[in-house]
């Protein structure tokens, strides 16, 4: 309880914090930036890399952080009622300024606009596009169109098949279709010809809300066209489409009622398992991540440590995106490192007992851009060669947009010597860090490089430097960055 209370207490901090943010995070970026502080790392270097970035970052925090309602729904429906015809767009323009700015009480915009909707849904929804933007205008539009009729909600839809707006319509539709009884969801989807229409289809089945699968599926048996079940499984969200994969595979008379899942190609078969929800057993996901093409013909072994990798790569950045915020109750210090492990141990306790090694490195991986010297206790006793490579995976993939200083500070937890293995990794890391350090700091990042203290990072990052100096025609000065 002591941690829960924890983690809201730093939400409302942020959320202060988040409103001195917003100018902040308007300034330009410059690799010289006075007004910010320096990183764990700035003792290595005269040249400090800063990031006005970092208070964006805040103030997105300071969004995402809440997530209390904008308004009462119950109670905008019911002002709505008030508002005579014509009315409710009037009023809408006049909070506006027509459309100029951004309606000052959220809670009388909405009932307004509620009225504009039910008065006139198309003229509304034009006015929206055309002013609106952001979380308000998104919440009043999702309330809009679950109030207005199945029908009209459609033609809105069919209106925008050529147009960007027909994504989010869409989705909303299936939200909406998520809700109702699966036979007249089904009634109205065979009526409505969303299957000829390839741009609603998807977007509907984007909106389908991924724990209303099992609706999904008995909509489509309704519906009986095995077309809907495999755009469904080819949708973009692989966590939804593991979830009726799973569905389907689990019923016993599977191989008779939907006969063309014999012809979904193994690829996409052990894809989805990879992203299937943790409460399926461990052991079938693995069995069925064979299919995928790098393990097919790899040894019990091989197979079993490849997809315990992947499928704790994926359940632990669910988690971290979905579940409760670690990240951010560790970067404010309300969670340490270990607590956080001991956290996802207890949520994924069949993975945990496969691999303890996996799902420490793996929430390593998630909390180390927060902050690396603070998670690297979770590897800091695994042998070495383990820690060198987890450490140099890290910075290149979760370091490569940070400041020169942030980068340098967490790969240099791995400061060699290097293995066979660890060597091409860690080049391939500065490469990689380095063409963006170069393209966004030039001649700043040179001088930051010039004074690295010796040991297996300067040689690196010098050799990555000195080939990228040569493809960008200035061989003499790559010559000074070259191994002697």
């Amino acid at each position: 309880m002591a941690k829960a209370l924890l983690l809201a207490g730093s939400h409302l901090l942020c959320i202060v914090a988040g409103g001195y943010a917003l100018n902040a995070a308007t300034s330009p970026r410059t690799p010289h930036d006075s007004g910010m502080a320096p990183t764990k790392s700035s003792n290595r270097s005269g040249h400090e890399f800063s990031s006005a970035s970092a208070a964006h970052t805040l103030a997105t925090e300071a969004i995402t952080a809440s997530h209390a309602p904008l308004f009462d729904v119950e109670e905008a429906q019911r002002a709505a009622k008030i508002f005579a015809k014509g009315e409710g767009e009037k009023r809408v323009r006049e909070l506006t300024a027509d459309g100029k700015q951004q309606p000052t009480d959220p809670a009388e915009f909405a009932a307004a606009m509620l009225a504009w909707f039910r008065d006139d849904l198309k003229a509304a929804f034009d006015f929206m596009q055309a002013a609106g933007a952001g979380t308000l205008y998104d919440a009043v539009l999702v309330q809009a169109l679950k109030s207005a009729s199945l029908e009209d909600h459609l033609k809105l839809a069919k209106t925008l098949l050529e147009s960007p707006a027909i994504f989010r319509v869409g989705e909303i539709m299936g939200m909406r279709l998520a809700e109702m009884n699966p036979a007249e969801a089904a009634a109205f989807f065979k009526q409505s010809g969303i299957m000829q229409e390839r741009a609603l289809l998807q977007t509907m089945i984007r909106g389908w809300p991924e724990d209303q699968v099992p609706r999904f599926l008995d909509m489509a048996m309704a519906v009986n066209d095995p077309a809907l079940f495999q755009a469904f499984l080819k949708s973009t969200n692989p966590r939804k489409q593991a979830a009726l994969l799973f569905l389907l595979d689990s019923r016993a008379d599977s191989a008779q009622a939907f006969p063309w899942l014999a012809e979904l190609p193994a690829e996409l078969r052990g894809h989805l398992y990879r992203y299937a929800d943790p409460s399926v057993p461990l052991d079938e996901r693995i069995a069925q991540m064979k299919n995928l093409a790098w393990l097919k013909d790899a040894t019990p072994e091989a197979l079993r440590e490849g997809a315990l990798k992947q499928i704790s790569t994926v359940d632990i950045h669910e988690l971290m995106k979905s579940g409760p915020d670690y990240r951010y109750a560790f970067r404010h210090g309300a969670m340490t490192a270990d607590e956080i492990l001991t956290a996802v141990k207890e949520q994924f306790p069949e993975l945990a007992a496969a691999s303890e090694y996996e799902t420490r490195v793996r929430v390593f991986n998630e909390l180390a851009s927060e902050d690396a010297q603070g998670a690297f206790s979770l590897i800091s006793n695994l042998p070495e060669e383990q820690r060198n490579l987890a450490v140099i995976h890290q910075s290149r993939w979760s370091f490569r947009d940070n400041t020169p200083e942030a980068f340098y500070s967490m790969i240099d937890l791995a400061p060699g010597p290097d293995s066979a293995e660890a060597a091409p990794a860690r080049a391939d890391a500065w490469n990689s860090y380095g063409q963006r350090a170069y393209r966004e700091y030039g001649s700043d990042y040179i001088d930051w490089v010039r004074e690295l203290p010796a040991g297996v990072n300067r040689d690196a990052a010098r050799a990555s430097l000195a080939a990228l100096l040569k493809r960008n025609n200035q061989a003499d000065l790559a010559k000074e960055f070259e191994a002697p």
